[in-house]
């Protein structure tokens, strides 16, 4: 039987705006689902699909003048 790797559990304080807030709570309510849980599984997806920003393969030369 294969066994789930561990769950950490850390909070983070998140600085959000209202209507942040408000959408959560009527979505959390529409899928009758606790906001917490909500707010974890989307910032959990939010941050495994997140992707480093692109490097570009060619550096600007700051050296030169404008």
């Amino acid at each position: 039987m294969k066994q789930k790797p561990p769950v950490v559990k850390q909070l983070y304080r998140l600085s959000v705006e209202p209507r942040v807030v408000k959408q959560l709570a009527k979505l959390a309510e529409r899928l009758r689902e606790p906001r917490s849980r909500l707010a974890t599984r989307l910032f959990t997806e939010a941050v495994m699909a997140a992707k480093p920003p692109a490097r570009s393969k060619s550096r600007p030369n700051s050296n030169h003048a404008s």
